[in-house]
This record gives structure tokens, C-alpha cells and sequence, in this order.
């Protein structure tokens, strides 16, 4: 592999005037080729030119995410954005499928060639202009966000830089930050709110003019849920309020107990020890190297990618306070290139999660991209996508001294606690989202009603106490991504997670097994379905009936002996 630094790479617009008028060309080409290999020629040069794009529309991604006041990038990621979703492949596309040589060629690729370019038919061909909107609001959200500032004790903080306040000891310490935070959001409320209602409409509108119902069987599309769907993850969310919610209750009474308190609130949740949550025992700098030293020991395959990325400058994770609080992101570069990682870290144990759960995405695009043929393949399906790295969350317990010291103990206790509420909250945004683009022309208050609602269903007794006004406001809803930049996505890590807790019981039983099942996990790309890939490593899928209960009983097997 041909050495670099991510700081040397150089940026260069996509033209995509031009990269339409290839995609003419190659459909003339693709309409007239009279032999396989012909036909195969076509096939290679568009997949050349979408990965192109997709470089340097990650390049654009990565810069304006690092600071949202680069008013550079940000005309950047904008105008790749919408420039994306103008092109328009539909007829190269088409005369690629229609062409009598197809059928040989997917012989050679697999039935996931066929699949693939479908996909991009049934849900880039039409709504072209609505897209490129979605996705200018999208990072105009973002950008906002990235934004907000608030004064806590005289400090004008990010919001970033208010985190290590939510888990504070102190309770009043954490009732007034998360009042200064969510009262710098509701400043905002009527631009935020407005900005989605205008998402909502516009998703639902893609969606209807590519043919689908609505936006939830659009995105099950995009996300390639094929052989299953609604019925399937509405019966998982189901499963969670039935099995894992009561597991979290008895959480909750055993952390009141601890923190001594009458009743556990919201603000609450957050904090584990009475003396405080673990913190990690340096910055950026210092967690770099302890990975170092945690993936080696975990496999030195790992260790030797891991050093590669360090070396290559692919993961910026320093805390700044003009980046995206609470978003970490694992992203592709060119094939051959190491994957870039995303963090800001705000010194809580929340930074080791992070950076060990980009780290996993990582080292699955890597391990799948050496094997994959066609960077068509390289997009997985999602409820895939976050297995690996909610695994390596899991896996580097192990090496937990190496981040926390004296504390690593307490960070198993509390992370994997964690986990299990992470599951209930996904599930709950997941419902929220399903409401949303099943009434769409809601208002941002009818919206806010509807999950004030759903929030108790999944925690019930937990009551918001002094942020009450604030909640009945929208606060957090205002903050949160997952409605506004990842709607039908967040279910996935709650299915992933269920599946990183197997491999975890396994590695508890048999470690050598556990880490040669995740490799294979971590190999598999595109080219296979769903269940094609979690049979590869010996899992079954997470919205199978009975799963839940069966991980919920190995997980408070866990948690009693630990």
C-alpha cells in the first residue's frame, strides 16, 4: 500500500456535469457490448466512478465534521451532497440489467450484483432534487448543533464540553447542566422544529415517488432488510419491553441503592459510583497508545492494523468544541486506504466506548475490503453494519486496566450496564421514528407529546423532576440525532447488540473461537445478506422469536456474577 497522511490528502471537487456525462457514455456502451467481458468493462468503469466520488464526498464529510465553523467545508459537504443526489446512473443502470450478458456476469459476482444495482434504481431514481435537500438540511442540523453554546458557573461551554457535568456526583451539579444545555437547544426550538417537520415531509415524499407506502418500507430498502421488515423489528421491540426492560428496572433499584438515593430521575442514569463514574487516565494521545498495547494482546493482526491507521493519521478523535457533540463515525476511503475514525472525546468512560466501537467498524471495512471484488459491495446491510463494533466494545474489556487503571473494574460494571439501557433507548427512538412517518404532518409538539409517551413506556417510574418544563418543551428532542439525522437507523444497534453479546458469552467460554467467529463476521461484505453474514459467524438474527429472552438470561447471569 502506497504510504500517505491523512493531513496530505488532497481534495477535488466532483464534477458531476462531468460524471453524468461518463454515465451516458457507458450506457451507449452498456446497450451495445456483445460479449462479457465487454459488458464487465462497462460494470468496472462505473463502479470506478462512484467510488471516486464517494472519496472525495468523504474527504468533504470528514473535514467539515472536524469543524463546523469551516465555512470551506461546509460549502463543501453541501455541494457534494446535493451534487450526489443529482447524478443519475437510472439508464446506464438499466441498460447494464437489460443487457443479454447480465446474467453471466452476475454468475461471476453473485447474486448481490443484481441486488445491488436494483437498490440503486428502486430508491436514487426519482426524488432527485428532494434528496439533495434532505441532505443540505441534514448537515444544516448538524452544523447548529455543532454549534450550540451555553453558560454554566460564568464558562460559555459547547455542548460537548457539558457531558462530564451530566455524571457528576453532585446532583444539583447535574439537574443545572442539563437545564443550561437544554434551555440553549429551546432557544432554537422554532428553527430546529420547523427544520423537521421539513424532513419528515420531504422523506415521506422521496419515498412515495420512488413507489414505496411510506418511508419506513423506503429505508427498510435502502437498508437492505430483505426477508424481513416492520413485522419482524416491531416483534424485536416488542421482545425488549417484554425482556429487557425489567432487566433495567432491577438495575435502576440496584443503582438507587447505591447512590443512596430516595428515587431515581432521569438526571440520574447517568451516574454509577457514588464517588463518580471511571474516567479514562489521559487524553487522546494516551488512549491512542494504550490501544495500541490493548489490540495487540486482544490479536496482533489487529494491533498491526491499528498501528497503520495511528501512522496514516486516520482518526482525529481530540475533543473541540466545534464538533458534533456525542457523534463518533468510522468512514471508507479509497479501497486500500485504512478507514478514517471520528470522535471528540470529553473525558468521561464514554470516549473509551467510542473510540473501541470505531475502532470495530474499522477493522471490518478492512478485513471486508480485501476480500470484496467491486466497491458496490462494500455498503452492507446495516443491521450488520454495527455488530463488529459493538463486539469491540465487548472484546477490549480485557484490556480496561490499560484505559482506566485501578478503575478498569468499575468500567466493565458500569459499560455493560450501559449497554442494556442502550438497547431499551434505541428501541424507543426506533417506535418514536415509526409514529413519526406514519403521521406525517405532525408538528414538532405533537411529536415531542408522542415521545414523552414512548420515553415512559420503555423507562417506567423514571420521572424527569426539575427539567420537566424543559422536557414538555422538546429539549431533548431538540438534541437528538438519531430523530433528525439517522431516522430507522438506530434499531440496528440495538439488534447488533444482542449479537456482540453472544460473541462476548463465547469469548467468556472459549476465547480463540470467540475472536476466529469475529473475524469471520468482520470479512464479509455486501455481497451477502443479513443472515447470510451472522451465519458465517455462527449467530442467528436478533428479531428471531425467543432471541431476546435467551441473551436477557445470559446477560443477568452476567451481571449477578460481576
Amino acid at each position: 500500500m502506497e504510504k500517505y497522511k491523512f493531513s496530505e490528502l488532497q481534495y477535488e471537487p466532483t464534477d458531476y456535469s462531468k460524471v453524468n456525462e461518463k454515465y451516458l457514455e457507458l450506457e451507449e456502451k452498456a446497450l451495445s457490448a456483445e460479449s462479457l467481458e465487454s459488458l464487465e468493462d462497462v460494470l468496472l468503469s462505473y463502479d470506478r466512478i462512484v467510488a471516486d466520488a464517494e472519496y472525495n464526498f468523504t474527504l468533504a464529510y470528514i473535514h467539515s465534521s472536524l469543524d463546523a465553523k469551516d465555512e470551506k467545508w461546509q460549502k463543501a459537504i453541501v455541494e457534494e451532497t446535493q451534487g450526489s443526489a443529482l447524478s443519475d446512473p437510472s439508464g446506464l443502470v438499466k441498460a447494464i440489467l437489460g443487457n443479454p450478458f447480465f446474467p453471466l456476469l452476475e454468475k461471476k459476482y453473485g447474486k448481490a450484483l443484481s441486488i445491488k444495482l436494483n437498490k440503486r434504481l428502486q430508491t436514487e431514481g426519482k426524488a432527485q432534487s428532494q434528496r439533495a435537500k434532505e441532505g443540505e438540511l441534514v448537515s444544516s442540523y448538524q452544523r447548529i448543533k455543532a454549534m450550540v453554546r451555553a453558560t454554566y458557573n460564568g464558562t460559555l461551554m459547547s455542548e460537548g464540553g457539558f457531558y462530564p457535568l451530566f455524571s457528576d456526583p453532585d446532583r444539583k451539579v447535574r439537574i443545572q447542566s442539563r437545564k443550561a444545555i437544554f434551555n440553549a437547544f429551546l432557544e432554537k426550538k422554532e428553527e430546529l422544529g420547523r427544520l423537521l417537520e421539513t424532513l419528515v415531509a420531504l422523506r415521506d415524499s422521496i419515498a412515495k415517488e420512488n413507489g414505496f407506502e411510506n418511508y419506513l418500507e423506503y429505508m427498510d430498502f435502502c437498508y437492505c432488510r430483505f426477508g424481513y421488515g416492520e413485522k419482524e423489528l416491531d416483534r424485536f421491540v416488542e421482545e425488549v419491553k417484554k425482556y429487557v426492560v425489567p432487566l433495567y428496572v432491577d438495575i435502576l433499584e440496584e443503582t438507587r441503592k447505591r447512590l443512596a438515593l430516595d428515587r431515581m430521575m432521569v438526571y440520574d442514569m447517568g451516574l454509577m459510583f457514588t464517588d463518580g463514574n471511571p474516567k479514562p487516565m489521559g487524553d487522546s494521545a494516551y488512549l491512542t497508545e494504550a490501544s495500541r498495547r490493548v489490540y495487540n494482546n486482544l490479536s496482533p493482526e489487529i494491533g498491526e492494523f491499528f498501528s497503520g491507521m495511528v501512522e496514516t493519521e486516520s482518526l482525529n478523535v481530540d475533543f473541540s468544541p466545534n464538533k458534533v457533540a456525542g457523534m463518533g463515525f468510522c468512514t471508507e476511503m479509497r479501497k486500500g486506504m485504512y478507514p478514517y475514525v471520528f470522535g471528540s472525546l470529553d473525558g468521561t468512560a464514554e470516549d473509551v466506548a467510542v473510540f473501541t466501537h470505531e475502532v470495530g467498524h474499522a477493522w471490518q471495512s478492512w478485513k471486508s475490503d480485501q476480500r470484496l471484488k467491486l466497491s458496490l459491495f462494500r455498503e452492507v446491510p446495516l443491521d450488520a453494519v454495527e455488530i463488529p463494533s459493538k463486539t469491540m466494545e465487548l472484546f477490549t474489556y480485557e484490556g480496561a486496566e490499560e484505559f482506566f487503571g485501578k478503575d478498569g473494574e468499575k468500567f466493565r460494571f458500569s459499560h455493560f450496564r450501559n449497554a442494556i439501557r442502550e438497547i431499551i433507548n434505541y428501541s424507543a427512538i426506533h417506535e418514536l421514528n415509526t409514529w413519526i412517518y406514519t403521521h406525517v404532518g405532525a408538528t414538532f409538539d405533537e411529536i415531542n407529546a408522542k415521545w414523552l409517551q414512548i420515553h415512559s413506556s420503555f423507562f417506567p417510574g423514571l420521572e424527569w423532576g426539575e427539567l420537566e418544563e424543559e422536557e414538555k418543551k422538546g429539549a431533548s428532542l431538540l438534541r437528538n440525532m438519531g430523530v433528525y439525522m439517522f431516522p430507522r437507523y438506530l434499531i440496528s444497534y440495538a439488534l447488533s447488540e444482542m449479537c456482540a453479546m453472544d460473541l462476548f458469552f463465547l469469548k467468556r467460554r472459549d476465547r480463540e473461537g470467540a475472536l476466529a467467529a469475529y473475524s469471520e463476521l468482520c470479512s464479509q461484505g455486501g455481497d451477502k445478506s443479513y443472515v447470510e453474514i451472522l451465519a458465517q459467524a455462527g449467530l442467528e438474527p436478533s428479531y428471531k422469536e425467543g432471541r431476546v429472552k435467551k441473551v436477557m438470561e445470559e446477560a443477568r447471569a452476567y451481571l449477578e456474577a460481576n
